[in-house]
C-alpha cells in the first residue's frame, strides 16, 4: 500500500534563457493539470482512494547542464513519482541521457527531434509527434492550391537536430512530389539574413520555409514582412504560437506554421476532460493566451495519469510497458506510441495560417476550420 502522501510530479523547466516563453507555458500547463486533477481528489493508484498530486520543479535557464542537474536531483533527491521533460529536443535530449541513467521513465512533453528515438534509449515515452512529420502536409496543401508550385526555398539553423530533421521531411515529400528544394544555412548567433533573403529574391521560389530558434524566426519574420518578396507561401515554425503575432503585429498575416494542437479544432476523446474543460482550466493559469507548448505538458501529465491507472502502480518498469500497449484518444488527440523506441506514431500535426489576426487550421482537411490564403500576401 501507499502512503498518504501526495504524488511528486517533477520537471526541469525553462524560467530563464531562450526557451522562457516557451518554458513558462509549459510550466503552466502543468499547474493546470495538477489543479484539475486536485480538484477531483487525485489519481487513483490500483483500488486505493484517489492520491493528490504535488510539483517539484527547478529553473534550468534553458541550459544542457542545468537540465542534467535538475533531473538528477528529481531522480535521485525529491524521488519523483513521474517525471516530465523539459522543452525544446536539445535539452529533452540531456534529461533522457539521466532518465536512462537511473532507469527512470521520462515523459518526453516539450522534445520533437527524431534523434531522441535514435539512441536506443528505453525509459522514454513521447508525447509530441515527431520533428520529420511536423510538416509534411506543407507542400500537399500548396498543391491543392497551386498545382503548378515546384520551387521551395529552405532557409535553416546549420545546428541543431530538431532544425534538420523537420526539413529532412519536407525534403522527402518534395522529391515525392518532384519538388526543387534549395536549401541554405546559417550559423548562429543571426543578427540579420539579408544575403540570405536577396539570394531568395533572385530565385523567386514558390515556396520559402525558414526553420531556427524562435528569436531566428522572429528576426525572418520581420525582414520578411518588410521585403515584400514574391512569395507564394511562407512558413515559419515560431508562427505556430502567439508570441509570433505578439511580436510582429498585423505583419504576421499570412504566415504558416505548424501546430501540435488549436482550441478550435475537435478530436474525439475517449480518456480525461474536454478541449473546452482543459481550455478554462489552462486560461486559469496562463496569460490569457494558449498556445500549444502550454497544451502538451498537460497532454504529457494527463497520458501519465491514465499509463498509472492502468497499470495499478507508479513503478517506472510496469508505466512503460503499460505505455507501449495503451492506444486512446485525449483532447489533445491520439495517443500510440512504438513499443521498442517510446516514439509517439498517434498523434498528427496541423498547419495554422495567421489571418485577420487568428490563428486559422488549413491542414489537415478533416481538422481545417478555413482555407489557405494563396498566395500568402
Amino acid at each position: 500500500m501507499r502512503s498518504s502522501s501526495p504524488l511528486k510530479i517533477g520537471m526541469a523547466v525553462s524560467l530563464s534563457g531562450q526557451f522562457q516563453v516557451q518554458g513558462r507555458q509549459a510550466l503552466s500547463g502543468l499547474q493546470a493539470w495538477a489543479d484539475d486533477i486536485n480538484r477531483a481528489g487525485g489519481i487513483r493508484v490500483s483500488s486505493e482512494s484517489p492520491t493528490p498530486v504535488s510539483l517539484v520543479y527547478y529553473d534550468d535557464a534553458s541550459n544542457r547542464n542545468q537540465v542534467r542537474q535538475a533531473t538528477e536531483r528529481l531522480i535521485t533527491a525529491d524521488r519523483v513519482d513521474i517525471l516530465l521533460g523539459p522543452y525544446s529536443s536539445v535539452l529533452a535530449q540531456a534529461a533522457a541521457e539521466v532518465a536512462e541513467a537511473h532507469e527512470k521513465l521520462l515523459w518526453n512533453q516539450g522534445g520533437a527531434a527524431d534523434s531522441i528515438y535514435q539512441r536506443g534509449y528505453r525509459w522514454i515515452v513521447s508525447i509530441l509527434t515527431p520533428a520529420s512529420e511536423y510538416l509534411t502536409g506543407l507542400l500537399p496543401l500548396v498543391r491543392e492550391a497551386d498545382p503548378k508550385a515546384r520551387k521551395v526555398v529552405i532557409i535553416r539553423a546549420a545546428s541543431g537536430q530538431f532544425p534538420q530533421a523537420v526539413c529532412n521531411g519536407v525534403q522527402r515529400v518534395a522529391s515525392e512530389l518532384g519538388c526543387d528544394v534549395s536549401l541554405w544555412e546559417y550559423r548562429r548567433p543571426v543578427t540579420a539574413f539579408t544575403e540570405l533573403l536577396d539570394r531568395v529574391e533572385a530565385l523567386r521560389p514558390d515556396v520559402l520555409l525558414g526553420v531556427g530558434r524562435m528569436q531566428d524566426d522572429l528576426l525572418l519574420g520581420g525582414e520578411l514582412a518588410g521585403r515584400r518578396l514574391e512569395l507564394r507561401a511562407v512558413v515559419l515554425v515560431a508562427a505556430g504560437i502567439q508570441p509570433f503575432r505578439d511580436v510582429l503585429g498585423v505583419e504576421s498575416e499570412g504566415f504558416l506554421g505548424p501546430s501540435q494542437w488549436e482550441a478550435s479544432t475537435h478530436h474525439h476523446h475517449d480518456y480525461g476532460p474536454a478541449a473546452p474543460q482543459v481550455l478554462q482550466s489552462m486560461l486559469r493559469h496562463g496569460s490569457g493566451t494558449v498556445d500549444y507548448p502550454m497544451v502538451q505538458a498537460y497532454a504529457g501529465a494527463l497520458v501519465a495519469q491514465r499509463c498509472v491507472e492502468a497499470a495499478g502502480t507508479v513503478a517506472d518498469a510496469a508505466l512503460r510497458s503499460m505505455a507501449g500497449i495503451l492506444d486512446f484518444s485525449t483532447f489533445f488527440g491520439h495517443f500510440k506510441i512504438d513499443a521498442e523506441t517510446g516514439r509517439q506514431t498517434g498523434h498528427s500535426m496541423l498547419i495554422v495560417q495567421w489571418q485577420q489576426g487568428r490563428k486559422v487550421v488549413v491542414w489537415p482537411p478533416e481538422q481545417k476550420t478555413g482555407d489557405l490564403v494563396y498566395p500568402w500576401r
